[in-house]
């Protein structure tokens, strides 16, 4: 019962999530349903096949960031967009920290 609440949930997001994208892409405010179901199931399937092979690569039953840098390696685009995204990840964590010792020190 708990599982498909959680999947319906995470279904609802990711419909939600691939609705903005398409219209931050330049779609309509209210793409057509078929249009975002094909989305949703090229993500879907996308992911899912990413983390099977980072499964696979890494330690057994587990995916971790290295894995998924090994992965795409060789896909330009995707490659850099990673590394931006790693990059402005460890610049957010500074500047938390340093936030966090400002205001509550350390």
């Amino acid at each position: 019962k708990y599982k498909s609440i959680f999947f319906k949930y995470t279904n609802m997001i990711v419909l939600f999530t691939v609705r903005c994208m398409m219209y931050g892409f330049g779609d309509d405010q209210n793409p057509y349903t078929e249009s975002v179901d094909i989305l949703e199931d090229l993500v879907i399937e996308f992911i899912t096949e990413m983390t099977h092979k980072a499964m696979s690569i890494g330690r057994q039953g587990r995916v971790q960031v290295e894995d998924i840098v090994f992965l795409i390696r060789k896909d330009p685009r995707k490659f850099a967009r990673v590394k931006d995204l790693l990059t402005m990840n460890e610049e957010l964590k500074r500047a938390r920290k340093a936030f966090d010792e400002a205001n509550y020190g350390s």
